[in-house]
């Protein structure tokens, strides 16, 4: 599949506002022109018959180890306490996403993110996770799990730094804004970490003279900017909630882990994961103009120094 994205590359000048789908429009691209990408993994809606629906995976008692296929492999059986998967869901993380990325061109007069969604419904395809527990090992969703790769790795590739946003939907009960840095929250009440533990190291080494503790939940944390718009909008960690104190929160995924710089590289990610209130029609436009402002304050504070 790299091979075919990167051969549409090679015959096609991309520009800002182009839109690139994958295979079957499983997965699209929206070429931006500023160095800010937004990924929807799990915002997705479509369930092909050809591509059946994710189940529980199959445990191997004697190894000890989950695998991830609709077909068990000798001495391993379908286990849905051992090998869990999720599949609901994230209820309109896409409308979100859309509604903020108009909002940053708006706010920026032209310069807007690249977006990277992921249309197939998670009970077809979890974009968040690694390829086997995925996409079952089924190779329409394999290869829309490498599209939908590939295209962040091509955003990437358009950047030197960066900053990746990875949009999430949750439903616990605290309803506050949960920002994952791949900090656990365990880690977080207790003040357990450091810079280079985080999906924003690359961040913390271009800015030397801030304590990394302020770019995190400080005056200079995207928790504290999206607070100032809106005290409803309460973000965990931020200088009002440096932790979850105990609560529930999400601290990031495959996406922040793999395209975050805690492994390699110059672009940083963080999971925003939102209450189902937020993301409501009700509330969503006033909340995209809020985090658009928020994103574009924090970009150019840690981008521009």
């Amino acid at each position: 599949m790299w091979f075919i994205l990167g051969l549409y590359f090679l015959l096609h000048t991309i520009n800002a506002q182009d839109v690139i789908f994958g295979q079957n429009k499983y997965t699209e691209y929206q070429v931006g022109n500023m160095s800010l990408i937004l990924t929807v993994p799990h915002g997705g809606s479509l369930t092909p018959s050809t591509i059946p629906a994710r189940d529980a995976g199959c445990w191997d008692k004697v190894a000890k180890t989950c695998f991830y296929t609709h077909n068990c492999p000798t001495g391993a059986v379908k286990d849905s306490t051992n090998c869990k998967v999720s599949t609901v869901k994230d209820l309109y993380t896409l409308e979100t996403t859309l509604t903020l990325a108009k909002e940053i061109c708006t706010l920026t007069g032209g310069y807007c993110p690249h977006v990277v969604i992921n249309h197939l419904a998670r009970s077809r395809l979890d974009a968040n996770r690694d390829k086997e527990e995925a996409a079952f090992g089924v190779s329409q969703a394999d290869q829309a799990w490498d599209e939908f790769m590939n295209f962040i790795g091509i955003a990437k590739s358009r950047m030197s730094r960066g900053l990746l946003i990875d949009i999430h939907g949750h439903g616990h009960p605290e309803q506050w804004i949960e920002l994952g840095y791949l900090i656990s929250k365990a880690n977080l009440d207790s003040g357990t970490f450091s810079a280079s533990d985080t999906s924003i190291y690359s961040m913390s080494k271009q800015l030397p003279d801030v304590p990394f503790g302020t770019l995190l939940r400080g005056s200079r944390s995207l928790g504290r900017f999206i607070e100032a718009q809106n005290n409803n909008y309460a973000c965990v960690p931020s200088p009002t909630n440096p932790g979850p104190n105990g609560g529930n929160y999400f601290s990031g995924g495959y996406i922040t882990s793999t395209h975050g710089s805690k492994l390699r590289g110059e672009v940083d990610a963080i999971q925003i994961e939102l209450p189902k209130w937020i993301r409501e029609s009700s509330e969503r436009p006033r909340f995209g103009v809020a985090l658009a402002k928020a994103i574009t304050n924090f970009y150019q504070l840690s981008f521009h120094n």
